[in-house]
């Protein structure tokens, strides 16, 4: 009866003992996985403050950037108005320059060529003949013949010369002044023969001639014309004329 008391009682102990292992063992296995779980909470938080650190730098990297881009931006800008105020202070200064030299003509002989004639203009000289022109053109012919007159006299070395003969005569004969008309193209004439005017200007002398009487001297100088200038259109109206005289 002891004896199987005895084995009652270890068998007990035995079981309380497996008990108690299994329990702390399996308290073991929690502490060390609650362990576990801390440490790799603690590392997700670490890694969590990292990545929210390195977000950070991004974004102040990402706004250092637009910030950069909107300076660029800033300075295209002003370099394209510099580009453009360059552009048009260059364009400005050319065209006083331009005007300068322009000007500075005005006020300077100039070698130029007139129907064929080369000569200096001097200041003024062109405007003179064109306001003389001009005024023949609006039929003020008093006015012509002063301008005229007073141009040929003013620019004997003028090219502008031959042509202001030429039409100082013509004026003169349109107001039947024949006379002065007959020596103002004579000159013109002889000192230009081969002048690009001379067929008509000989043309008109010859009818300032006839209408003054002259009309052997006309005849001769329409003979004169048809043989030096047979093709002009001048010409042909002279052997018209001759015809009529017949």
């Amino acid at each position: 009866m002891q004896m199987k008391h005895f084995n009652n009682l270890h068998k007990t102990t035995a079981a309380l003992a497996a008990f108690v292992f299994v329990a702390f063992a399996s308290f073991t296995q929690s502490a060390h996985a609650f362990i576990e779980d801390g440490e790799a909470r603690r590392a997700i938080l670490d890694l969590r403050s990292q990545l929210s650190e390195s977000q950070k730098s991004q974004l102040q990297l990402q706004n250092q950037l637009d910030e950069l881009n909107q300076e660029a931006a800033k300075l295209r800008g002003r370099a394209d108005l510099l580009e453009k105020q360059v552009e048009e202070l260059l364009s400005q200064q050319k065209s006083f320059y331009q005007d300068l030299n322009s000007r500075v003509k005005n006020f300077e002989p100039q070698t130029m060529e007139i129907e064929g004639v080369q000569g200096t203009v001097q200041p003024g000289e062109k405007e003179a003949y064109e306001a003389a022109l001009k005024a023949f053109k609006d039929g003020n012919l008093k006015k012509s013949d002063a301008g005229f007159t007073s141009f040929t006299k003013k620019y004997p070395n003028s090219p502008y010369w031959p042509l202001a003969q030429f039409w100082l005569g013509n004026s003169e004969y349109a107001q039947k002044d024949y006379k002065a008309a007959i020596s103002t193209l004579q000159s013109m004439v002889k000192r230009y023969p081969l002048h690009a005017r001379t067929p008509d200007a000989l043309l008109t002398l010859a009818n300032s001639q006839i209408e003054s009487g002259q009309k052997p001297a006309g005849k001769k100088t329409l003979e004169t014309l048809i043989a030096k200038h047979s093709g002009s259109e001048a010409a042909d109206l002279a052997k018209q004329a001759l015809k009529r005289l017949k």
